[in-house]
């Protein structure tokens, strides 16, 4: 086992969140580097992922493999991913002890056209490739209001359906008198108790960024991560079956704030084949968080040109420092101390440098950074443009991307910023 505690509190936070994930998910968790910090993305550690219409090729390119480098032959799984669009591949054992990528590269050698297979990604809550998290670990506020604050709307033409794929909901916000504007969502229970599990309420506080940005709008939390398992993580091809769940509550915007980079930064094979055998043609936006490492790598889905990447300001308008950038991030949102709905409870922080910090949470309320709440804010404004002039999402998702401005960072150079997404 390569060393988990080398470097400075940065590397240290990222082997800390890596720690905790494959302790959720014994057994199926592999990166790409030898040093747990470095990583550039996660994987399953047996299997691969290949579009159906390129599942001759990959058997004909295994068929080519050298003898003795698979144990046996690849089994495909029997859950049919997308309808059969989407073939998930469990690898038999490998006496010569190569991982996935490395399996890949050698079928890649024997004429496996590159990208038609991948590995099976972790998609984390709001990560990049050398983090898994938020930004920072939740945080008590002893402010009694939201921020950005609750606005008013005065017409709503049409009726609008927002769904939160994030960890879960927790129910008692929507009749806590403490928190008013989370009334009448719902959404998939992610059984809080008295000590709350890293990540807890994390798809409860972006649900009530949705509702304070659009206060016309119903709005449902899918749970991929129900009851704090997976640490907050889950392999692409078991969300895209998530993301498919979440389309039968017929929405005009999913808001999905996790993500991950790719083997080689190549497009995630199953976010693309869900778009264009689910989402494609349909009157539904998908806004996704550019995630947390400062970095322009292209992080999926924030980097498709079909989804809408959001990156992370602070309150003063500039750029947070850990925001990524680049292709990822199509517009920058407040993503820095946001206050909303969060359970009671107390926390034990899980991260250095705060490992150990022992947080109590008894104000409904919680205070939160991170591209994962900067999404949400552009979810809403989508979602309220719909409402209020009864627009295609579509066309919502285009004026409001109008109206951001231009700006320039030292680091980043020109970018479109939503400076005040609360006015």
């Amino acid at each position: 086992m390569s060393d988990w505690k080398i470097g400075d509190d940065r590397r240290r936070r990222t082997t800390d969140q890596l720690r905790n994930l494959r302790e959720a998910n014994d057994g199926q968790l592999e990166w790409d580097t030898e040093a747990p910090a470095d990583f550039t993305y996660l994987y399953h550690p047996d299997r691969v992922l290949v579009r159906a219409e390129d599942a001759g090729l990959f058997d004909e390119a295994v068929a080519r493999l050298d003898k003795g480098v698979l144990r046996g032959e690849p089994m495909r799984d029997d859950v049919r991913l997308l309808d059969g669009e989407l073939v998930r591949y469990l690898l038999p054992e490998r006496p010569g002890g190569q991982s996935v990528p490395e399996i890949l590269d050698l079928l890649e050698e024997r004429d496996l056209r590159r990208g038609a297979a991948s590995p099976d990604h972790w998609v984390h809550v709001s990560p990049g490739g050398g983090s898994a998290c938020p930004a920072v670990e939740p945080e008590e506020t002893g402010l009694k209001e939201p921020w950005p604050p609750q606005t008013t709307q005065e017409k709503a033409v049409r009726d609008v359906s927002v769904v939160v794929v994030d960890t879960g909901w927790h129910p008692p916000a929507a009749t806590d008198p403490r928190t008013p504007w989370m009334h009448d969502i719902e959404g998939d229970d992610e059984l809080n108790g008295p000590d709350l599990r890293p990540y807890a309420g994390h798809g409860t506080f972006i649900a009530g960024v949705v509702r304070c940005v659009a206060p016309a709008t119903e709005i449902f939390v899918e749970g991929f991560a129900i009851g704090g398992v997976g640490g907050g993580g889950i392999l692409e091809s078991d969300l895209v079956v998530q993301l498919e769940e979440a389309l039968t509550h017929d929405p005009q915007v999913i808001n999905l704030s996790a993500g991950c980079r790719t083997r080689d930064d190549l497009p995630s094979i199953a976010f693309e084949t869900f778009y264009n055998t689910r989402m494609r043609g349909q009157d539904c936006v998908l806004v996704a968080a550019a995630g947390n490492d400062s970095w322009a790598a292209p992080f999926w889905p924030a980097a498709f040109k079909w989804c809408v990447g959001v990156g992370s300001l602070d309150r003063d308008g500039r750029i947070s420092e850990f925001s990524n950038y680049g292709v990822s991030a199509d517009v920058y949102a407040l993503g820095r101390n946001l206050v909303n709905a969060f359970p009671d409870g107390t926390f034990v922080c899980h991260e250095t440098p705060n490992k150990g910090d022992v947080r109590v949470f008894s104000t409904g309320m919680a205070r939160w950074s991170g591209t994962s709440f900067a999404a949400p804010v552009v979810a809403g404004l989508i979602a309220r443009e719909i409402s209020e002039t009864g627009s295609s999402a579509a066309d919502a998702r285009h004026a409001v991307l109008s109206r951001a401005v231009y700006d320039s960072d030292p680091v980043i150079g020109p970018h479109k910023e939503l400076r005040q997404p609360y006015v």
